[in-house]
Formats: C-alpha cells, structure tokens, sequence
C-alpha cells in the first residue's frame, strides 16, 4: 500500500489557504464529515481511501 502522507498534507495546506471546510469535501466525495476526516488523516487507509486522495489532488489540481 502505498504511502500518501504528502498528498493529504498537501490538501491539508489547500483546505486551509482556500477556506475549503472538511464538511465540503465530506459532500463533494459522498463521505459523512467524521469519515472524510478520518481519510484525510489517514486514520482510515485502503485502496478507497487512497482512490480519494487521488480524486481530490486531481480534481483540485492541488501541487
């Protein structure tokens, strides 16, 4: 499994600058507030989480 840490610091950093909540991303990506938390953490891992991480990077455009 690989290792995302950089990618949810990265949009650690991206929700903070841009005032981005964890409740909005929770509802763009179909996850309850505490799940999206727990995949930003990385509390909760696996291929779905990382598959999120992913999503939100891309989608964001976040570097």
């Amino acid at each position: 499994m690989s290792n995302l840490d950089n990618g949810r610091a990265a949009i650690k950093n991206f929700m903070r600058e841009n005032g981005v909540t964890m409740e909005d991303l929770a509802t763009a990506y179909g996850y309850t507030r505490v799940r999206m938390q727990q995949i930003i953490d990385g509390h909760w891992s696996g291929p779905k989480a990382n598959k999120t991480i992913l999503e939100i990077i891309r989608d964001y455009r976040i570097r």
